[in-house]
């Protein structure tokens, strides 16, 4: 009986308290020093931040305006530099792994991602997280399989707490198929070859936004990894995939998505340390079916909620999923996973968001 009312509750939108979870041991994940160094010899890690006094605060962006405003950083910011030449490893000493170099290394901590030691300033950060388009479908057609599951890029990485950084291949936020995890850190490698990405995945079928939020159901699954390897990396962005599934709770969660959205978002910032991270949401699923349709009562309900969120949370963009390849009626394929991930790679270059291309 109380498994039915637990279902009876969340099926009308009641977020029940999540239960207190037992804390997974990430003291071995980075390697036996944490996989951070304290100082990197002058001379391997190219010259301090640009303007900067050398020494870089945490994340790649200046304080900024209201979605939309393109803010990047400025000279003094402590900015993550573009250009360098890195990514070629010289050989550290006492045995130690090979050292990422070029650009700037300033603050001197590093990560050790396939065995070479990568500046925290070179290794980049993207939290992904959102119902069952992030949580992985995707499934077809069979000649994109490889990109998304065998095909791995050696700057590509994906992390969850317990286990050290491995290179990227899906399932990267759950499964049991592919959600756009793997497809954004390895086309962030293809316009930054020089860095390093890596995937921080969560995603949970049929969830809605007030679910993600902190004292929701799933909150403290989300962050765990981001706040596992806090300090050890910049963070890029955060990357959501939500909307279509308020459907599930109630008016309430439909009419308050905006104000959910930038409740999640500013939680997410704060247990970061990096209040101005930019964050992307995919806009309506364009070609959904059936009760999904554009013009239908989900998407009347939804739609004008969705298009409201960049005037509510600050340095936010929405990123369209019109014409994406479909698995179903409202999930996307391999090809769609992978086209919605460039084109939100593609927003944060013409926002600024991007400093690391050349």
């Amino acid at each position: 009986m109380a498994s039915v009312v637990v279902i009876a509750a969340l099926a009308c939108g009641v977020v029940e308290h999540p239960h207190e979870q037992q804390a997974i041991d990430h003291s071995g994940d980075f390697g036996p020093s944490g996989g951070a160094t304290t100082t990197i010899p002058p001379g391997t890690g190219g010259s301090s931040t640009t303007g900067g006094s050398g020494t870089p605060v945490g994340g790649a962006f200046a304080s900024g305006g209201r979605a939309g405003s393109g803010a990047v950083p400025t000279a003094g910011s402590g900015a993550v530099p573009t250009g360098g030449s890195g990514g070629t490893g010289t050989v550290g000493t006492g045995g130690s792994p090979p050292t990422a170099t070029g650009g700037s290394a300033s603050s001197g901590v590093t990560i050790t991602l396939g065995g070479t030691n990568v500046p925290k300033e070179k290794a980049i950060a993207f939290i992904h997280i959102g119902h069952s388009n992030m949580y992985g479908e995707a499934s077809s057609p069979s000649g994109s399989r490889a990109y998304h599951y065998t095909e791995t890029n050696p700057h590509a990485f994906m992390y969850k707490v317990g286990s050290s950084p491995v290179l990227a291949k899906e399932p990267t936020a759950g499964g049991p198929g592919a959600g756009p995890g793997t497809a954004l850190v390895k086309e962030a490698v293809a316009l930054a070859p020089d860095y390093y990405f890596i995937s921080l995945g969560y995603g949970q079928p049929s969830a809605y936004c007030s679910q993600f939020v902190p004292g929701g159901l799933y909150y403290d699954g989300l962050i765990a990894g981001p706040k596992a390897i806090k300090g050890r990396v910049t963070f890029g962005a955060i990357f959501i995939y939500l909307g279509i599934t308020e459907r599930h709770g109630t008016a309430a969660d439909v009419n308050g998505f905006p104000d959910c959205i930038n409740t999640l978002v500013t939680a997410i910032r704060k247990d970061v340390g990096e209040p101005n991270l930019p964050a992307l949401m995919n806009d309506y699923e364009m070609e959904a079916k059936g009760e999904f349709v554009v013009g239908g009562a989900v998407y009347n309900a939804i739609y004008p909620q969705i298009q409201k969120t960049p005037s509510v949370v600050s340095n936010f963009a929405l990123v369209s999923a019109a014409t994406l390849a479909m698995q179903d009626d409202h999930h996307f394929n391999f090809d769609g996973q992978r086209t919605w991930a460039q084109r939100a790679l593609k927003t944060m270059k013409d926002k600024g968001w991007f400093p690391w291309a050349p």
